[in-house]
């Protein structure tokens, strides 16, 4: 796409997930893009990745809506497409994943198929800033087309997660937890989540936004109905144009940061053109957002290595909530660290090592009974650092807000 021609996003109402009213909605988003065959041809392999992560019901808002998979698959599927599903779970296999969260029953209903998230393949591209060769699900490979059908959700380390996020499902099982491990930092890891998406070339994303995950997410947080459909093959610019319309400024993301430096897609207003539904109409500056400490760091004046040690330690550590933990161990098996740095079995003292803790969350993310809490530690609330920035980003919003009126 030439420079000089904006981003084009598509923004669409819709407040139920009914199936039908689902699937109409999403044609009415696509139109403006050309429709679902501007992006499928006849005969080509389409995978459909939504984000499964973990056996969740649908009405938490943790996965994909099923109404959206089951569009998304009919409208492929109508522009000729042979269409597949397919995710790599933080926690549990695949198919039963798909189960709990109504996948499986739009799978085996209009005949598609699961896709391949148990073998791997390197995929190699000598562009990538982190990594130049990169294990996939075969799944990528497999595909003429991959379609991403993320959930438009806050998220305790990266602050949102949305359409090029959800391209790290497709890293498979340990391998995720890996990258956690050895890249440590959450801009590093944005700068990989920005090489998968140029490697893997999702053609087009789709936000499930209709109901939304504000607060601790991408797990932990509450539903919040937004009403919203979002789509664009520029899936920086359907991040952008979904961070607007919850009220944050997408350059306060590590994955925003990384896209923009590494020149991939639009990632301010300026950049895209945004169609359909009046979307400012669609605007909830109200959205509970995670409190990030790294906003207001960012304009102290000290070295980076003294930055780095202050950041560590104003970030939230994990604790057990013991009342809700139901001793799945899908933290103690979630977390990269060798060997695990959170074991629920151990007595309460001892249950997270804050010393190897790399404060990924991984634990938070993956916990099915919402039994891991963030706590803020003894700098923080010393320095009240995470209530500044709350205060200063509900600034931001009001100010905003008075703008506009």
């Amino acid at each position: 796409m030439p420079a000089t021609t904006p981003s084009r996003v598509s923004v669409q109402r819709m407040d139920t997930y009914d199936a039908e009213r689902v699937l109409d909605s999403m044609r009415a988003v696509l139109q403006p893009l050309g429709g679902m065959r501007a992006f499928v041809r006849p005969g080509q392999r389409v995978l459909l990745k939504p984000n499964l992560l973990f056996a969740a019901d649908p009405d938490k808002a943790i996965t994909t809506h099923p109404s959206v998979v089951r569009a998304a698959a009919i409208l492929a599927q109508e522009a000729g497409g042979k269409v597949s599903v397919g995710d790599s779970p933080g926690v549990g296999d695949l198919r039963r994943v798909a189960r709990a969260c109504g996948i499986d029953e739009v799978i085996k209903s209009l005949g598609l198929e699961y896709a391949d998230f148990n073998t791997t393949q390197v995929v190699e591209r000598p562009g990538n800033k982190v990594s130049k060769r990169i294990e996939l699900a075969a799944a990528v490979s497999q595909a003429d087309v991959i379609i991403s059908l993320p959930k438009l959700k806050t998220h305790g380390q990266m602050d949102f997660t949305g359409a090029l996020k959800n391209q790290y499902g497709l890293v498979v099982g340990v391998a995720k937890a890996l990258y956690h491990y050895r890249l440590k930092s959450r801009d590093w890891l944005a700068e990989l989540i920005i090489d998968i998406n140029q490697t893997a070339k999702p053609a087009l994303a789709i936000m499930d936004g209709i109901v939304a995950m504000e607060g601790a997410g991408p797990s932990g947080g509450e539903p919040r109905p937004m009403n919203v459909l979002v789509a664009g093959a520029d899936l920086s610019a359907v991040d952008a144009v979904c961070c607007h319309l919850i009220g944050l400024d997408p350059m306060r993301t590590p994955i925003a940061r990384a896209a923009r430096s590494q020149g991939f897609g639009a990632t301010s207003l300026e950049e895209i053109e945004v169609v359909g539904q009046n979307w400012e109409s669609l605007r909830q500056l109200d959205f509970k957002k995670v409190a990030d400490p790294e906003d207001i760091l960012s304009l102290v004046p000290l070295p980076k290595a003294i930055l780095n040690w202050v950041s560590r330690h104003l970030a939230p550590r994990p604790r057990i909530i013991q009342e809700k933990c139901i001793q799945c161990l899908a933290c103690f098996k979630g977390c990269p660290v060798p060997p695990s740095a959170i074991d629920p079995r151990l007595p309460r003292h001892k249950q997270v090592d804050d010393a190897r803790c790399i404060r990924c969350y991984c634990c938070h993310e993956f916990c099915p009974a919402k039994a891991i809490r963030l706590e803020r530690t003894m700098l923080d609330r010393l320095l009240n650092i995470s209530g500044y920035v709350s205060t200063r980003k509900k600034a931001r919003q009001d100010s905003g807000s008075a703008i506009r009126s």
